[in-house]
């Protein structure tokens, strides 16, 4: 009996084959030119500029990891990674504390709540020009509004110098971040908040737990991936910081209130040192880049799920 002839099915052409293959990357692939333009190019090109001595005239000239050596012997560079510290510090537990707890009261039934959210991110909005300039004026040491409220209530002992004694000037700004960023917290919070299921709460309230039991074991063991999105964000938003110093200190008095970033800035632009600045640059993007990586080890070393 001779053998049954099947008819071969038509082979897909190599042209279809090869455009099925590259349509995921053709559909990323605007996304991809714009990171490389705007991301990818200025990251290479600023490495290439911190290995020159360059001021912006004269012909670039090239001295390799001289710049990055300069910045350990930069007597200014301690002493301004030091305050960034202090700034880190200071606005990552105000924020994260603040926010938390009107974050917690606003979760309540509340009369008005809706308003109350609103007005309390309100300063998120605003820009921080508008933020330094009106911080100014409040902290002014003549006219403003802070040391008339002090002196009304008869404590001028406390009326102080806000912005142009050294010894109070950063705490000063710190207390202006927090102010300005609590509300972004706040809402990321109240999201967390709002995806606690009510049965464990009626669960803890059942086994006789007091409220601040309820907060201990329930409340923050559910908000910890919450929180370690809203501590990373401050922590690399703190060794960011640039606008509030530039703006209400220009680093002063006699850098108290210098960060890196304005510290990136001033040896740049004022300085015409543009290879040291980009070498800064890279510095501290090590900088927070290890502080984030050790904070989030940290915060997740407790997470046993798998």
């Amino acid at each position: 009996m001779p053998a049954t002839i099947m008819p071969k099915n038509e082979p897909v052409s190599a042209r279809r084959r090869r455009l099925s293959k590259l349509s995921p990357y053709l559909w990323i692939l605007p996304a991809l030119a714009v990171y490389g333009v705007f991301k990818l190019y200025p990251l290479v090109s600023g490495l290439q500029m911190s290995l020159l001595r360059w001021d912006g005239i004269e012909e670039p000239r090239y001295i390799g990891l001289r710049n990055f050596e300069k910045i350990l012997s930069d007597p200014m560079t301690g002493a301004v990674l030091m305050n960034n510290v202090h700034y880190a510090v200071g606005t990552v537990l105000g924020k994260i504390v603040l926010s938390l707890f009107l974050a917690i009261l606003l979760h309540q039934a509340l009369k008005g709540r809706t308003f109350y959210r609103t007005s309390l991110f309100m300063p998120v909005v605003m820009s921080f020009v508008v933020v330094g300039v009106l911080w100014s004026w409040l902290f002014n040491p003549q006219f403003g509004l802070i040391n008339s409220l002090l002196r009304g209530l008869g404590l001028g002992v406390l009326v102080q110098d806000w912005l142009g004694d050294a010894a109070v000037a950063l705490n000063s700004l710190i207390l202006v971040d927090i102010w300005k960023w609590y509300g972004f917290h706040m809402v990321i919070f109240l999201a967390g908040l709002q995806s606690i299921p009510d049965e464990l709460y009626e669960a803890a309230r059942i086994d006789g737990a007091s409220v601040w039991q309820q907060f201990l074991h329930v409340t923050l063991p559910m908000l910890q991936p919450v929180m370690i999105v809203n501590v990373t964000i401050s922590v690399m938003g703190a060794f960011n910081v640039f606008d509030i110093p530039f703006i209400m200190t220009a680093g002063g008095p006699a850098n108290a209130t210098n960060v890196m970033a304005l510290h990136i800035y001033i040896r740049g632009f004022k300085f015409y040192r543009f290879g040291f600045s980009a070498a800064l640059s890279y510095v501290l993007l090590v900088i927070v880049t290890l502080v984030a990586a050790i904070q989030l080890k940290l915060m997740t070393s407790g997470d046993n799920t798998d």
